[in-house]
């Protein structure tokens, strides 16, 4: 069959009967999307930079970008499943985080806490906390 000799009509006949065949989704899901964006536009190369200067190492090793990539992908995706499992009775307002080595992951859900709804990650050089129980 040559293409070339299709009308319009007939080329769009022919892409919907290809998009059968092989269906694929154009549409991405909303939390892949987030974790997604998180991923390029969060500041990896300062933040190993100032992992550099201060001489922050994790398990004996300097730091490198792609490290702290697959450290905060995987922060990310424990936060979410934190969120939805381990810390589903907490309040559906309460975000849930997974840390380490510096980088801060944390998740939100939506009142029903079947779905996640917000997602953050921070890179923490330092921080304190206080509270008196009642």
């Amino acid at each position: 069959m040559n293409i070339q000799n299709l009308n319009p009509q007939e080329l769009e006949q022919l892409q919907a009967l290809l998009n059968k065949m092989n269906p694929q989704s154009t549409e991405i899901d909303p939390v892949e999307k987030m974790i997604q964006d998180i991923m390029e536009n969060f500041h990896f190369h300062k933040t190993q930079r100032a992992m550099d200067l201060l001489d922050w190492k994790w398990r004996g090793e300097y730091v490198t970008e792609d490290m702290l990539r697959e450290e905060a992908e995987h922060l990310l995706r424990g936060a979410m499943e934190s969120r939805l499992g381990d810390f589903k009775d907490a309040s559906h307002e309460v975000g849930i985080i997974n840390g380490c080595g510096g980088l801060e992951a944390k998740a939100w859900c939506n009142e029903t806490k079947i779905k996640i709804i917000g997602l953050q990650l921070d890179f923490i050089l330092t921080s304190w906390d206080e509270s008196i129980e009642e």
